[in-house]
C-alpha cells in the first residue's frame, strides 16, 4: 500500500484501495483512475490521503504467484501480437510484460490459448460492390452514407445545445424517448468508468452530473454501435469488434488523464469510432478486406498496413470521409482519420493518445476480429503524451474490468 497526501496525488493515478470520506461513507471505488476533478472533489470533502499502491509492485508479487511454465508459454503466445514492435522499447516493453501476466493468469484459471481467427471461407467467394480500378474512397463513403443515414438523436441534442437557450432538462427529454440508449447511457454513468460515489437513476440526473456536452458525445458513439447491423456473420464478429473499440475508448481515456488532458468522453468515443471505415470496407469491398486480413497474417503486418498494400489505402481514411460525410466534430474525424499516423494531424495531441490506446488495446489481447499484430507504436506520438513508461501496466490491468464491464452492459450473452 502507498498512501499520499491528497496534494500528491496526480491525475491518472489508480486508486488500490476503496476511498471513503471522513464520515465513512464511500467516495471511490478501488481501480478507478484519478483526475483532476476527482482530486479537487476530494480536497472539497476534507479528504487527506488515498491509497494509490504501487503498480510495479504489485505486478513483480503477481508474477511470482505464478508458474515460470505458464509465464513462458504466454511470453511466447503473447510475443507474436509485438512482431512490428521493438520490445525493448521501454513503453512497448511495459504493454508486452502486462500482456504476459494477463495471459499467463488466465492460464493458471485453466482458460486455453486461443487460436488464430479467420473470416469464415464462404466469405472468400463474396464479390465487391466497389473495385480500386472502378471507384475511387470517395465513392464507396458516398454509397454508404446514401445507403445508411446516421441515427438522428445526436444531431436533435445538438441543435439544442447550440441554441441560445437550452437547459440540461431539454437534453435529457430527448435522450430519454429511446429507452434502448437510456438504458446503456445509465450502465455506462453507473460503471467503474466514472466511478461517482451514488447511483444515477435518471438521464437527467446523468446530464446534470456529467453534463449535457458530455452526454450528448456519448450518445454520438453509443448510437454510431447501431448504424451497423448487416455485416455478414462469415466476415466479422460484431461483439468482438466492439469489444476491441470499447477497449480503444476506456484506455484512451485513462491515458488522457494520464496526460492531464480533458475531453475524456470524446477520447472514448474516439475509440469507439476509430475502426468505424473497417466496417464500410466489410460492407463494400467484402473480398478485398478478407484478402487484406489474409496479407496481414502471412507476413507479420499490422492490418492498416496491409490493407494499403492490397487496396492502396487503410480504414483510418474511410473513417474519417464517413464521419465527415455525417457532419461529426472536426476534432473525432481528425482522430480517426489520424490514429495511425498522429504525425498527420499536427498539433493535436488526442490523435497520438488515440493512437497509444489502439496500441494497448491488440497488445493486450483485446483486438479486432482477425487482426494478429499490434500497430507499431509511433515512439512521437508517446512522447507526446508525457507518460512513465511504467505507468502503461499499471493504465492496462486498470481497463481491464471498465472493457469487461461496459461490453456486458452493451451486448449482454444471451441465454439459449
Amino acid at each position: 500500500m502507498a498512501w499520499l497526501p491528497v496534494d500528491a496525488l496526480e491525475s491518472g493515478m489508480t486508486l488500490a484501495s476503496d476511498l471513503k470520506g471522513p464520515d465513512g461513507n464511500m467516495l471511490l471505488p478501488k481501480g478507478i483512475v484519478l483526475t483532476e476533478s476527482h482530486i479537487a472533489s476530494l480536497r472539497r470533502r476534507g479528504v487527506v490521503q488515498a491509497d494509490v499502491g504501487s503498480g510495479q509492485d504489485e505486478a513483480m508479487a503477481s508474477a511470482a504467484n505464478l508458474d515460470p511454465a505458464l509465464i513462458e508459454a504466454s511470453a511466447q503466445y503473447v510475443v507474436r501480437r509485438f512482431a512490428a514492435n521493438d520490445v525493448e522499447h521501454p513503453a512497448v516493453a511495459a504493454v508486452y510484460e502486462a500482456a504476459v501476466l494477463r495471459q499467463a493468469r488466465e492460464l493458471a484459471a485453466g482458460a486455453p490459448l486461443l487460436p488464430d481467427i479467420f473470416p469464415s471461407p464462404r466469405a472468400e467467394s463474396m464479390t465487391d460492390m466497389f473495385f480500386r480500378e472502378e471507384g475511387s474512397v470517395k465513392d464507396i463513403v458516398t454509397s454508404e452514407v446514401k445507403l445508411a443515414s446516421f441515427p438522428d438523436i445526436y444531431f436533435k441534442i445538438r441543435q439544442i445545445l447550440d441554441a441560445p437557450t437550452s437547459s440540461p432538462s431539454q437534453v435529457a427529454d430527448v435522450v430519454s424517448k429511446d429507452t434502448s440508449l437510456s438504458a446503456k447511457l445509465l450502465k455506462l454513468v453507473n460503471s467503474p468508468f466514472y466511478g461517482l460515489p451514488q447511483r444515477i437513476d435518471s438521464i437527467s440526473r446523468a446530464v446534470m452530473v456529467i453534463g449535457g456536452q458530455e452526454i450528448s458525445t456519448l450518445v454520438l458513439g453509443i448510437s454510431a454501435m447501431n448504424a451497423f447491423k448487416d455485416i455478414p456473420p462469415e466476415l466479422i464478429n460484431m461483439r468482438t469488434f466492439w469489444e476491441h473499440s470499447v477497449a480503444v475508448g476506456v484506455y484512451a481515456r485513462l491515458l488522457g488523464a494520464a496526460a492531464g488532458q480533458g475531453g475524456a468522453e470524446r477520447l472514448f468515443v474516439a475509440g469507439i469510432l476509430h475502426d468505424i471505415g473497417r466496417l464500410v470496407l466489410f460492407k463494400k469491398m467484402p473480398h478485398a478486406a478478407v484478402e487484406a486480413i489474409y496479407y496481414a497474417k502471412a507476413n507479420g503486418l499490422p492490418l492498416y498496413a496491409a490493407e494499403e498494400e492490397v487496396m492502396g489505402f487503410s480504414h483510418p481514411l474511410v473513417g474519417g470521409l464517413l464521419l465527415r460525410a455525417w457532419k461529426f466534430p472536426d476534432a473525432l474525424v481528425s482522430c480517426v482519420a489520424c490514429h495511425h499516423k498522429p504525425a498527420s494531424c499536427a498539433g493535436n495531441v488526442e490523435p497520438a493518445i488515440l493512437h497509444v490506446a489502439d496500441f494497448m488495446a491488440v497488445g493486450m489481447g483485446i483486438s479486432p476480429p482477425a487482426s494478429f499484430v499490434a500497430p507499431i507504436l509511433d515512439a512521437p506520438a508517446w512522447e507526446r503524451l508525457g507518460v512513465a513508461p511504467e505507468r502503461l501496466g499499471e493504465l492496462a490491468k486498470a481497463g481491464l474490468a471498465q472493457v469487461e464491464e461496459i461490453v456486458s452492459a452493451f451486448f449482454p450473452v444471451r441465454k439459449s
